[in-house]
């Protein structure tokens, strides 16, 4: 199989996954899985995959400014009702009144399905830090500089971005080195190692901290991707793999672990 072929099968399976093809496009994808035993296989691990992460994942919670203000809204329109409702009695209606009181009714509804909308929007550098990583598997070049050795990623890594990156080395808890990119993010390079698990592939991509980033890692789901991230004060810090949640925190626990280790501190990097 070519690698133009390659990608395009794996396209057609995240569309088939994702419910995006049409007739005919299902017909194709069954077609291709009963000719295929490698192509069936690998659509059975991402489906396993995806209904594993909308099982266990958790869900992001909407902030209390955003409960605060929709209940804002609702009472808003409740009133709204209550006073149509009360003028229904004194005064004859009319065409008027009842336009107004439509008018309020989808200001209301269109605020509060943007709020909705708002609170639900995905990170946008998380989404641009998971296209990474989705690119470099797709196109099969998942590093820049591939090397085991962390003496050698760091100062390719530093010769090119303006802050050098903490590069460690979890050969001994069962994630080589595979080597390091520089991928985009809000339009400034940012540092990513790769690490591996077997056949799986870890993207950990470092950012600036800004504001309050939690220290306690965050689990995520962005584009059926299971996504931790995490800060230690002075960086953020972003892994994404298709490993299991499981396998992924142990990751994140090692990777803290040495971080806090190569810069002579101690606790709080496996919590």
């Amino acid at each position: 199989m070519t690698r133009p072929e390659f990608d395009d099968r794996s396209l057609l399976l995240h569309a088939a996954l994702d419910g995006e093809l049409d007739a005919a496009g299902v017909i194709e994808i069954e077609r291709l899985l009963a000719a295929d035993p490698k192509l069936a296989a690998e659509y059975a691990r991402l489906k396993s995959l995806r209904e594993a992460i909308h099982a266990k994942a958790p869900r992001e919670s909407a902030p209390d400014s955003l409960r605060l203000r929709m209940m804002e809204l609702a009472e808003t329109q409740q009133t709204l009702r209550r006073e149509a409702k009360t003028a229904r009695w004194r005064d004859p209606p009319s065409w008027r009144s009842f336009a107004a009181a439509m008018a309020a009714t989808v200001v209301v509804t269109l605020g509060l399905q943007h709020l909705i909308a708002a609170g639900n929007a995905p990170d946008t550098a998380l989404q641009a830090i998971v296209s990474a990583h989705m690119r470099s598997q797709i196109s099969g070049q998942p590093v820049d500089v591939v090397s085991t050795d962390r003496h050698t990623v760091k100062p390719w890594l530093a010769g090119k971005l303006p802050v050098a990156a903490e590069v460690v080395d979890l050969a001994e808890a069962g994630f080589p080195l595979a080597g390091g990119r520089i991928d985009i993010v809000a339009g400034a390079g940012v540092p990513t190692l790769v690490y591996k698990r077997r056949d799986h592939l870890i993207s950990v991509t470092e950012l600036r901290a800004e504001g309050e980033e939690a220290a306690i890692p965050r689990h995520l789901a962005v584009d059926g991707y299971p996504v931790v991230r995490w800060s230690d004060n002075e960086r953020a810090y972003a892994a994404v793999s298709d490993l299991s949640p499981t396998e992924l925190d142990a990751f994140v626990a090692a990777f803290r672990r040495a971080v806090a280790k190569e810069r002579g501190g101690g606790g709080g990097a496996g919590k």
